[in-house]
């Protein structure tokens, strides 16, 4: 059986005194999209923030690729992408300043770090952008860089956390389209979202719940997107099942 790019153990955390997320455990197969729902304050960014390498969790294991995240964090990320609610760009370095300056972070050698942003930049269509300067692409553009540089180390795992904010429609589907060639590229995908339309796109759904309180965010349901909606386990289960209909 083919070992799971994520898997995830008992896993807690605690701020101050208030449990964000409580003994959840889950695995996440290679290839396919994989959506974390709930309320806020459920523990969804929490989660993916310890999965990502942000924050240290409280309690509970998780593993990337079969790594110990937590004893060997370097070799873990790297195989990890990440795109946070704000994409962390530059405006005043060009596209491909940034996504070189990105690679390096990413350790990418240097004999590939020309290579590596070439086809970054073709996996997100905005070759015909390398020049120009960050501040002065839309709000979709600047969300395919942000996507480039969470891809430009090629990751087993993609983590994209609520990507569709400030979207415009037409940026939402091609945003899709992009989630699309990633899939075939061999990638895994998790998306943290609100947006149900974009939900309904996963192959697979972890729901969050209750939120906050003393017990913290735990799985309520799992499942395909109709499975979960079925289930109706907590609001954002009740509310796709409604965008299902």
């Amino acid at each position: 059986m083919e070992e799971p790019v994520v898997k995830v153990e008992h896993l807690s955390h605690r701020y101050s005194i208030q449990w964000a997320v409580r003994d959840i455990s889950f695995e996440i197969p290679r290839g396919g999209i994989y959506g974390l729902l709930g309320s806020n304050g459920a523990g969804k960014s929490t989660t993916m923030n310890i999965i990502s390498g942000v924050i240290k969790q409280t309690e509970g294991q998780v593993f990337i690729n079969g790594i110990d995240a937590r004893k060997r964090p370097v070799d873990a990320k790297r195989h990890i992408g990440f795109l946070p609610q704000k994409p962390p760009l530059y405006g005043d370095l060009t596209v491909e300043e940034y996504l070189i300056h990105c690679a390096r972070l990413r350790w990418v050698a240097d004999k590939d770090l020309l290579p590596a942003v070439d086809e970054v930049l073709a996996k997100c269509g905005i070759t015909h952008f390398r020049k120009r300067l960050i501040k002065n692409l839309s709000g979709g553009y600047q969300q395919r860089v942000g996507i480039a540089q969470a891809i430009v180390h090629k990751p087993d795992l993609v983590i994209f956390d609520e990507p569709t904010t400030g979207l415009h429609f037409h940026d939402i589907r091609k945003l899709l389209d992009a989630f699309d060639a990633l899939i075939r590229r061999g990638h895994s995908i998790v998306i943290i979202e609100h947006n149900m339309d974009v939900i309904k796109c996963a192959d697979y759904v972890i729901d969050l719940g209750p939120e906050g309180g003393d017990k913290g965010g735990n799985i309520v349901a799992v499942g395909t997107p109709e499975e979960v909606a079925a289930c109706g386990a907590s609001y954002t289960g009740q509310f796709l099942k409604e965008k299902l209909k």
